[in-house]
C-alpha cells in the first residue's frame, strides 16, 4: 500500500486528489521553459513562432492528464501563476512592469488557462460518454461505493463535482449530454461555442491551443 504512485506520467494519490500531479507538471514544464529561454530572447523570433512553440512544448506539458484533475481553488491559482510567469518571460516582462495578467493574455491571445482545461474536460466527459458500458472509465464515473458513509467536514473535491459545475456554466444535464455527445464533432462544436463565448480574448493567436 502506497499513497501515491506514478502511472504513464501521471500520480495517482490514495486520497484522490491531484497536488503531486500538478506540481510535477509544473516543474517539468518550467524546466522545458528555462532549457528554451535562448529562444524566448531571441528578438530575431516572432511572437507568433514563440507563441506556437510556448503552446505546444509547455502548455502540452503542464496540461497533461489535465481533463481529470479535480482541481481545488488553490490548484489553479498555482497553475495561473505559471502560465502568466512563462507569458510574462516571452514578452521579456517582469512584474516590476506593473502589467496585469488581462493585458498579458491579450499581448498574446492567450485565453484564461482554467478555460482550456474546462473545454478539455468536457471534450473528455463526451469521449468517456460515448464508451460502451463494459468500460472501466465509463463505469468509472457514475461508480459508487455501496454502504460507503462520509465522515464529518467539507467532502473532497472530485471529477464528477468539478463536472457538475462544468455542465451547469454550459446549462446542460447529465441526460443532455448523454444524448448530444454521441455525435463527436456536434458535441466539440457545442463545447468550443460554450467556452468562447464567455471571453473574447479568444479570438487570435491562442486559438492553436484549443
Amino acid at each position: 500500500m502506497v499513497d501515491e504512485f506514478c502511472y504513464f506520467g501521471s500520480y495517482i494519490s490514495q486520497n484522490g486528489n491531484c497536488e503531486k500531479d500538478v506540481k510535477v507538471r509544473i516543474g517539468k514544464a518550467s524546466a522545458i521553459f528555462g532549457k528554451m529561454k535562448k529562444v524566448w530572447r531571441n528578438k530575431h523570433i516572432n511572437l507568433q513562432t514563440k507563441l506556437r512553440l510556448y503552446e505546444a512544448l509547455i502548455l502540452s506539458t503542464l496540461l497533461y492528464g489535465a481533463e481529470v484533475w479535480p482541481l481545488t481553488v488553490t490548484l489553479s491559482k498555482k497553475l495561473k501563476a505559471a502560465h502568466h510567469r512563462w507569458l510574462r518571460g516571452i514578452l521579456g516582462m517582469t512584474w516590476r512592469d506593473k502589467v496585469t495578467n488581462e493585458e498579458v493574455r491579450k499581448r498574446t491571445g492567450q485565453i484564461l488557462l482554467e478555460k482550456v482545461i474546462r473545454e478539455r474536460r468536457m471534450r473528455w466527459l463526451g469521449h468517456v460518454t460515448r464508451m460502451y458500458e463494459v468500460h472501466i472509465p465509463k463505469q468509472a464515473l457514475h461508480w459508487e461505493v455501496a454502504g460507503f458513509r462520509r465522515g464529518p467536514g467539507r467532502p473532497r473535491m472530485n471529477l464528477r463535482n468539478v463536472v457538475k459545475k462544468d455542465l451547469q456554466r454550459m446549462g446542460l444535464t447529465w441526460e443532455e449530454v448523454e444524448a448530444s455527445a454521441q455525435d463527436r464533432l456536434s458535441w466539440r462544436q457545442r463545447v468550443a461555442l460554450c467556452m468562447g463565448d464567455a471571453d473574447e480574448s479568444s479570438q487570435g493567436q491562442g486559438q492553436g491551443l484549443i
